[in-house]
């Protein structure tokens, strides 16, 4: 780990769940070092003085094991079949490697992973190299992008793994589990898909796209950074719910999690933008909007959660933070109407790209953008607990 620190320290902590740590150094010396459960407490030789780089070597082994949460299920080393994939929103990197696990500190990174021949390591970024020996094969990738903890992954199986491009040149390199056949028809939503949202945004935000789709149950797709795992499946709809991320949330990050809805809503409503171009006019994201409007009465639990305030972590991936919070950006888009709508999504990405962000950041973009006062509007779609009416 290469950081600079941002105050003096005498010591710092990363999280690491139940692997054993053999050594860590800093600076090539020798650290001291405790845990207390999950966390694990570095205390350099020498200590680090406010604005210098300084480079963590952790030394560890064992073998991860999956987070189990009661609401969010599994997360973390999941072990498959055929291998192992890491899925690691909103906590679960800790069980294979030390991290600072804190959504706002993005890194750059860099995972090789040593495999058996008959097998191949999927990461994020950009495949650097294989090297390949005469039993085991070590795959070299890179992301030099800024990514949130949650984000890395590798997935380990029997994959077949394909290289294509967009139209617009995006390169994809996909991972497919050998028992699932070829997936011809994701692999070519994809292509469309990135190049749509391309075109409704702005330029795709990473070096390479592509997917992992793996026979690994657990209930749900992530958005892992450049290359999206599916649980099995790939519909259209989902894929373009993890491309989107790519934009929201992948390269613009909340700075803290109760912010969750500028990932969830965003890439929900990119679902929405997507139905209209597959389907045309029937799914309209008004029309989604009016639907949703339309079933939950006002009594409905659906409105209990709001999305901009999730309160607790059983919470975070609720259904009201997606789906409310897309209906929060239609409403936002019939106020200002399409033209500022759009101008706000595109300057919102291109402005803070690759950092970390805030509701109110976008509220005032929101209102910069568009001239309007919108206080009303964001408050009573994201933050109370009631139908929203009169906004």
């Amino acid at each position: 780990m290469r950081a600079v620190a941002r105050q003096d320290l005498s010591s710092f902590n990363l999280e690491l769940q139940d692997l054993t740590v053999r050594s860590i150094t800093v600076n090539g010396a020798k650290a001291q070092w405790s845990r207390d459960g999950f966390e694990l407490t570095v205390r350099p030789t020498v200590p680090i003085t406010d604005g210098s780089r300084f480079t963590t070597v952790v030394r560890y082994r064992g073998k991860p094991a999956p987070y189990r949460h009661k609401q969010l299920g599994r997360t973390g080393w999941i072990s498959t079949k055929d291998g192992a994939t890491a899925l690691s929103e909103p906590f679960g990197s800790e069980t294979w490697f030390p991290v600072n696990n804190t959504i706002r500190d993005k890194a750059t990174y860099t995972i090789s992973v040593d495999v058996p021949n008959r097998l191949k390591a999927a990461s994020n970024g950009r495949l650097v190299r294989r090297v390949v020996g005469d039993r085991r094969t070590v795959w070299h990738w890179s992301e030099n992008r800024p990514m949130a903890p949650y984000l890395p992954t590798v997935s380990i199986g029997r994959y077949r793994m394909y290289r294509t491009a967009t139209a617009s040149g995006v390169p994809l390199v996909t991972f497919i589990d050998a028992s699932l056949g070829k997936e011809g028809r994701a692999r070519r939503e994809l292509r469309r898909i990135v190049d749509l949202m391309q075109k409704r945004f702005v330029r795709y935000p990473f070096a390479t796209s592509g997917l992992i789709i793996d026979r690994i149950d657990v209930g749900y797709a992530l958005e892992t950074q450049s290359r999206p795992v599916m649980p099995g499946v790939a519909p259209g709809y989902l894929i373009a719910h993890e491309i989107a991320h790519q934009w929201f949330g992948n390269s613009v990050t909340p700075a803290d999690w109760s912010d969750i809805w500028l990932n969830e809503g965003f890439a929900t409503y990119a679902e929405w933008l997507y139905d209209a171009w597959r389907y045309d006019e029937p799914r309209t994201p008004h029309k989604q909007f009016r639907f949703l409007y339309r079933i939950y009465g006002a009594n409905a639990g659906f409105w209990d959660t709001p999305p901009g305030d999730p309160k607790t972590v059983a919470k975070l991936f609720s259904t009201p933070v997606y789906d409310r919070g897309a209906m929060t950006l239609q409403a936002l888009r019939e106020r200002v109407g399409d033209k500022a709508f759009f101008t706000i999504l595109r300057r919102w990405i291109s402005q803070n790209a690759h950092g970390t962000v805030s509701t109110e950041k976008f509220v005032r973009l929101a209102e910069r953008v568009s001239g309007k006062q919108l206080d009303r509007l964001f408050h009573v779609w994201l933050y109370v607990p009631e139908k929203p009416s009169g906004y």
